[in-house]
């Protein structure tokens, strides 16, 4: 064994000392491999196996085989384990034992199974495994089984500790005997665990749980764990040691520690961390333990667009838990978190009212001067004349007072020619930074012969003189001479300065959008080399040439003063303004007081308006202008801060003189500063050179604002609240945002973005921040992190930014005028003496409106609906305003919700029904008057008004009107001429990232990084952490907020364009109108395609199509057969005749429709609230009617039902509404009011199908879509060709307009073929073959009614509509617009051609259409040109 000790350590030679060799080693020369055959007392452990091989390989430079046999074959089950886990990982011919784990059971080593086929499987590998096993000494006997009971057998086993990674390995006693000691778990990160890991321990917060039904009827349970550097599923199974209970007790968000074991899953690709155990722990969170807490003033939530990831009530909560009493919100640009933030004060107050927490209301705001600073100490020289030093310089670093000049380059021009040219390089006395060099190719060498700047700065002023100087942003050349000249004990320059960085800004087109050196010299068509950039003598060269084509276009007249009157913009080049031009800076504005909120909602509206900066087409960036802030700020209601690095006050302490600090910094109320770790970018990018650099500007800002009698505060200028939430960021900072924008902390180079990690920018505990500053000196970091804060607090008050009731807009006299409309058409329907039923409910609903102020509501909806009536379009309501009979009488709704009754057109005779004769008025038969003997029709719906406003009527009215989608804008601006311009909004929303669109740009972010893909639970975790951030704005598609003429729109929020669109024609507004919409009034004017269809088959039929009956029999027959339709069954499928029929023609609702077979009104509009709720229908409703336990008429179909039946039962009408409003929002039911239910023997059928609902639909909308539906259905029973014609043209997504001619074998054969893609799981249908399935679906339908298509006829078709053919009144007439590619546009411009005159040839088309060449082939190729020729011929005459 000497040969061993000699190369091997101690540590593993110690396993030699009692061996022996049983045969001697073998040398194979020809393959390099050496076999050892050695005999141990016991089997050694596998990884001081692994350790020998690999020593000895390297000790000996050959291949080592180590034949083991030993003394004491007996094994321990998890070095057995161990030993199998590395054999599967090596040879494929035994990986049926992957996952399985060996047990003892009366002394024979045991794998099992479930599964027959796998059982099979492992056996016929077992003498594989067992030969492998024996060459390391493990001889004992091992069999396979098969199992039946519901352990889970592939995750039990015992524990086995895993070696930890990374440590010293230490030497274990392992006995001789088959005993099992129980050994603590090891706790590792989720990062550095590995497959075959056992009795390993992680800990982590559940993200996400998906519980699994086995087929056994066993869950399966996947964990979704993070320990916020990466993530693993964990699972568990159901049974006798995780019984159901346990699975049901852990909910997402806890916080856990496992204890388990790591596999590989094959079914999903990727390692998982079988459970052995599981705890619920506290998750160890950050406490401020500081006596004296401090005020942040500086949070970003996730309003702050693709910036900050948490949501303000994060924020709160984390100060509040902290012991803080206020925290202040300042978002970029927007205020949208003051809703959630007053709303989370709110909930904190009523948990504990004793304690008070204030929210200070703020705004990080993109600040921009209104005027460019062109010309400097102007004496008003005439440029023609003048002679001008155009000059660069080459520094440091980009501060004045901390860096140096290293090179100085001019040219001096008079008369557009050079007189003079000075070139010197300049003795920085101190080392150049590296990427100052890579930048400038400035070297140490070059610098150090050269004269320091004492001594050179004489030579530079001789050959300045008195010349006008030029530099392109010439405040940073000039600041830096004017530092040499304070320096060295000279004057500053007093020599007028042009800067052409503004210059340009004021002169280039409104299409230039960069304005460096070497863009302006692009646009002048001046020689620009990248590579001589960047040295001052070169760039002096090529601006001199900037400066004479700048001045060729100034004209020979022109002075400085020319150049004065430019910085307010010029329009004569550019029509920009210069605050879209100029640079932008940030800088907080404070709320201090309700006038101050007012104020800054104004200013909000203002950069998102009028200063709202057009950043590309559709796109634009919110800016203000100083002026407008110091307007309210005069008022005294306004707190203005310095922000960050990228506000003014930094920038001037980075790269100005103390003077243009101290002077910039009277305009603020307080100073900022935040801790080091958030300029790290700058250091990082080498703005600044080191910590000591960045120390030193900050103290500078301490300095002079104290010298400035300012308030220096310390803020956190916090993306997020705890430093894990850092990896979010990091994901948006490496996103692309709406149009391709990358976030300013982005990296362009790749290799530096690699290596480079972003600012640490998390909320900050008292203590903390006080660490933070302490370099600043203990008192000084008490006074700006914890005094001066919470000074600042004490100038504002408790602000409330969302209102606590409604305010209705009014118009004088409206309550009057709507309560003389009602009556009015009241008697108009039911005669001089109005029946007791109407005259009660007309006075109760009018006196509830009038009483709550909603009667403005109903007015303005009547003229709404009025104007639209009159201008020829029919109105459609939807939601729960049929449930009004105000609404009724006022001709809001045709709806009626009356208990069903007669009454005659021509003599208002009435007669209300009092048993249960019918559901609905509709289903009533027509009947002869017993006054007049005219026909009376049956209506009335009865539909309880408490529906729509509650018990107390203060529900907030919502009333939601369906114009025809062409005449929506016409209403939308007719709100405009009832209430003006400024009190009319579109209702905003704000747009923020879903799950899907936060998984794409983690998966973005990995390609950005480079990194090692993430496994799936990680992308999963860190795409959910992503949700939620704001992404843009938008508009609701109807909705129409009106302000009360006394009010102003900044009462109740800022205002905008939707997605910042310069190009808008309407403003929303700026907050998210759920968060105001019990405080401003919302119309919902919504387009719809239903009046569209109503107004066309009017239009081409003359049929009012308000007189259709709703009880004919053969229309109300399509809903349950094809009878009506004609069709021949034997070629068609369809049991009902409902397709193409609006909301009843989908594959779900015609499936419900044959199921129940509907026969009346009533159930039609059951069907519809069934069809539009979720969860009612399936697993619902259809189960109780498939089972027996109710009828169609009987089951919960509208929310109305939930709370008429529970009245009929006995359950009081204020809770029976109550309970409604609950269910119908999904919320369920809570457990006092089951008691009740069962308490006035509701059916326990009842009360299930309650807890079951997510969302229901009101009655009144089921019948006012059931009434469109009918109107529709009558239409194709008794006018099939215009109901045709108004299909195709109106409901239709996409044609084959070749094959719906050819007729019914190409139309089934198409839809065959896109059957089969479907069916086809390797193919997938386009949405446009979807579409076109549809589309023929009614073409087939048609054509086996016995109608047919007509080709499409350069003479007789249609721009866009199918029309009847005058030929032929079985056909219709495709329109140009079915053809693919061609345009409405295009259709009409071959339209009005031909009505101007014939067309002679397919030459003249082209000429007098917009059609092109392809599409008049494509019209030839189906004879659609009717013989036109090539060419026009010559007739003679």
């Amino acid at each position: 064994m000497e040969v061993f000790e000699k190369l091997l350590d101690q540590e593993l030679y110690s396993y030699f000392k009692t061996a022996k060799f049983y045969a001697n080693p073998v040398f194979h020369a020809a393959h390099k491999v050496v076999d050892f055959y050695v005999e141990f007392e016991n089997v050694i452990p596998l990884q001081i196996y692994e350790q020998i091989i690999t020593k000895l390989q390297v000790a000996l430079h050959v291949h080592v085989k180590l034949h083991i046999h030993v003394r004491n074959n007996k094994v321990e089950m998890d070095e057995l384990d161990r030993y199998v886990n590395h054999f599967v990982e090596k040879y494929a011919d035994i990986k049926d034992f992957r996952f399985l784990h060996p047990y003892i059971e009366k002394d024979t080593i045991c794998f099992s199974t479930r599964d027959e086929a796998r059982l099979a499987a492992l056996n016929l590998a077992l003498p594989s495994l067992m030969e492998k096993l024996s060459e390391v000494g493990i001889t004992q006997e091992i069999v396979c089984k098969k199992v039946e009971d519901d352990v889970a057998i592939e995750t039990a086993k015992v524990e086995i500790t895993p070696v930890p990674v990374k440590t010293e390995l230490v030497k274990k006693q392992y006995p001789s005997s088959n005993s099992y000691k129980k050994e603590s778990a090891t706790t590792y990160k989720i990062a550095d665990l590995r497959v075959g890991y056992s009795n390993v321990q992680i800990e982590g917060h559940i993200f996400d749980i998906d519980n699994r039904v086995m087929k056994s009827g066993k869950t399966l349970q996947m964990l979704y764990i993070s320990d916020y550097d990466d993530a693993i599923v964990a699972k568990r199974f159901e049974g006798a040691r995780c019984p159901i209970e346990e699975i049901d007790s852990v909910k997402k968000g806890m916080h856990v520690i496992l204890t388990g074991e790591v596999v590989y899953d094959n079914f999903s690709k990727c390692d998982s961390f079988m459970v052995r155990k599981l705890e619920i722990t506290e998750e160890k969170k950050r406490m401020d333990h500081a006596q004296v807490k401090r005020t942040e003033w500086h949070v970003h939530s996730n309003f702050s667009e693709m910036d900050g990831v948490c949501a303000i009530e994060e924020f709160i909560q984390t100060a509040y838990d902290w012991g803080m009493d206020s925290i202040g919100v300042c978002d970029h640009q927007v205020v949208q978190a003051f809703p959630m933030a007053q709303h989370k004060i709110e909930a904190l107050s009523k948990k504990d009212p004793n304690r008070e927490f204030k929210m200070l209301y703020g705004c990080e705001m993109l600040v921009a001067d209104s005027k460019y600073h062109i010309v400097y100490n102007n004496d008003h020289r005439k440029l023609e004349d003048a002679t001008f030093v155009v000059f660069d310089l080459e520094t440091t670093g980009l501060s004045n007072t901390r860096d140096e000049i290293i090179e100085f380059g001019g040219v001096k021009i008079k008369n557009r020619e050079e007189v003079g040219r000075l070139q010197m390089f300049i003795n920085p006395k101190r080392t150049i930074p590296a990427h100052i060099s890579n930048l400038t190719h400035i070297t140490q060498n070059d610098v150090d012969r050269a004269k320091p700047i004492e001594d050179a700065l004489e030579e530079l002023l001789d050959f300045i003189g008195d010349s006008i100087l030029v530099a392109h942003n010439a405040t940073f050349d000039v600041g830096f001479m004017n530092a040499a000249c304070r320096k060295t004990g000279h004057e500053e320059l007093m020599n007028p300065v042009i800067d052409t960085l503004p210059l340009s800004y004021a002169m280039l087109p409104n299409d230039q959008k960069r304005f460096n050196l070497g863009s302006v010299c692009r646009h002048y068509r001046v020689s620009y080399d990248g590579e001589g950039a960047h040295r001052a003598d070169y760039d002096a060269d090529v601006l001199s040439q900037v400066m004479y084509n700048m001045m060729n276009q100034l004209g020979h007249e022109a002075t400085l003063d020319t150049l004065v009157d430019m910085e307010g913009g010029c329009e004569k080049y550019s029509t920009k303004k210069p605050y879209e031009r100029n640079r932008p800076y940030h800088m907080t504005v404070y709320a201090k007081n309700k006038d101050g909120l007012k104020e800054l909602f104004e200013l909000i509206t203002l950069s998102h308006t009028q200063y709202l900066v057009s950043m590309g087409k559709e796109n634009g960036q919110p800016r203000i202008i100083k002026e407008e802030i110091s307007k309210k700020w005069d008022h005294g209601n306004l707190l203005i801060g310095s922000s960050c690095q990228n506000g003014e006050i930094f920038e001037l302490a980075h790269t100005r003189s103390k003077k243009e600090l101290y002077e910039a910094m009277q305009y603020y109320d307080y100073i900022e500063l935040q801790p080091l770790d958030c300029y790290k970018n700058l250091l990082d990018r080498g703005s600044i050179t080191d910590v000591d650099d960045l120390k030193w500007y900050l103290q500078f800002i301490y300095d002079t604002a104290k010298e400035a009698g300012k308030m220096v505060i310390a803020s956190s200028d916090a993306h997020y609240v705890n430093p894990n939430e850092k990896r979010l960021r990091d994901v948006y900072i490496n996103a692309k945002a709406i149009g391709n924008a990358r976030h300013p902390l982005y990296i362009y180079n790749k290799q530096a973005r690699k290596a480079t990690s972003n600012p640490n920018q998390h909320l900050l505990t008292t203590d903390e921040m006080l660490k933070a500053f302490e370099w600043m000196g203990e008192d000084v970091a008490y006074e700006i992190v914890v005094e001066n804060t919470n000074k600042l607090k004490l100038l504002t008050e408790p602000i409330f930014p969302i209102k606590d009731k409604l305010y209705p807009p009014d118009i004088e006299g409206s309550d009057q005028k709507l309560r003389d409309i009602c009556f009015e058409t009241a008697h108009e329907w039911y005669g001089k003496d109005l029946p007791d039923i109407v005259e009660k409910r007309l006075t109760r609903e009018l006196d509830s409106i009038i009483g709550h102020g909603y009667y403005v509501v109903y007015y303005i909806s009547h003229l709404l609906v009025k104007k639209s009536n009159d201008d020829g379009y029919l109105v459609g309501s939807r939601g729960s305003v049929g449930s009004s009979f105000v609404a009724t009488m006022s001709n809001i709704t045709e709806v009626n919700p009356l208990t069903p009754h007669y009454v005659c057109k021509n003599c208002q005779h009435y007669e209300f029904l009092d048993g249960d004769e019918a559901k609905s008025g509709f289903d009533l038969p027509d009947k002869i008057c017993p006054v007049c003997g005219e026909i009376m029709r049956g209506d009335g719906q009865d539909i309880p008004f408490e529906t729509f406003l509650g018990f107390e009527g203060d529900k907030v009215p919502d009333i939601d009107l369906n114009f025809s989608g062409e005449y929506q804008p016409n209403a939308h601006a007719y709100t405009k001429e009832v209430f003006g311009d400024d009190h009319v909004f579109r209702a905003g929303t704000v747009g923020t990232v879903q799950e899907k669109t936060a998984y794409g740009y983690v998966k973005g972010y990995e390609e950005e990084m480079e990194c090692e893909p993430f496994n799936e639970a990680k992308r999963v975790d860190l795409a959910k952490g992503c949700e939620g951030v704001k992404r843009t704005t938008g508009q609701h598609p109807g909705g129409i907020v009106v302000v009360p003429l006394d009010m102003d729109v900044h009462d109740f929020t800022p205002v905008q364009y939707p997605a910042n669109n310069p190009n808008a024609t309407w403003k929303t507004t700026h907050f998210d109108f759920h968060q105001i919409h019990d405080n401003i009034l919302k119309f919902d004017i919504l387009g719809h395609v239903d009046p569209t269809a109503m107004k066309m088959l009017e239009r081409i039929t003359g049929v009012n199509v308000r007189q259709i009956p709703m009880n004919d029999q053969a229309t109300m027959a399509i809903f349950s057969t094809t009878e009506s339709l004609k069709i021949d069954t034997t070629k068609y499928n369809e049991v009902t005749g409902a397709a193409g029929i609006p909301e009843f023609g989908t594959p779900f609702v015609r499936g419900i429709l044959e199921l129940t077979k509907p026969t009346t009104f009533a159930e039609l509009v059951t069907i519809s609230g069934l069809s539009h709720g979720t969860d009612v229908w399936l697993g619902n409703a259809k189960d109780l009617i498939d089972n027996g336990t109710c009828k169609l008429n009987e089951v919960i179909g509208c929310r109305d039902d939930i709370m008429v039946d529970l009245m009929g039962y006995g359950v009081k009408p204020k809770l029976s509404f109550t309970i409604m409003e609950s269910v119908r929002k999904g919320k369920g039911l809570k457990d006092e009011w089951v008691t009740e239910m069962k308490a006035n023997n509701v059916p326990a059928w009842f009360i299930d199908s309650c807890t079951k609902i997510k969302y229901m639909f009101p009655k009144a909308h089921a019948v006012a879509y059931v009434m469109m539906a009918v109107r529709i259905a009558w239409f194709k029973v008794h006018m099939p060709v215009h109901y045709y014609c108004m299909y195709f043209s109106i409901r239709c997504d996409a044609y084959d307009v070749q094959t719906m001619i050819q007729g019914e074998a190409a139309i089934r054969q198409r839809m065959a073929d896109i059957k089969h893609m479907k069916e086809d799981k390797t193919q997938k249908p386009s949405d446009k073959e979807l579409a076109i399935y549809d589309t023929l679906e009614l073409a087939l339908e048609m054509v086996l009614r016995g109608f047919r298509f007509s080709n499409i006829s350069i003479n007789r078709s249609a721009a866009t509509e199918f029309i009847v053919d005058p030929d032929d009144p079985k056909a219709i007439i495709p329109p140009f617009t079915s053809i693919d590619g061609l345009g409405s546009n295009v259709g009409l411009s071959v339209v009005k051609a031909r009505e101007e005159k014939p067309f002679l040839s397919k030459e003249d088309v082209l000429k007098r259409t917009q059609l092109s060449k392809t599409l008049v082939e494509k019209l030839a190729d189906m004879n659609a040109l009717e013989g036109l020729d090539e060419e026009n011929q010559m007739t003679l005459f």
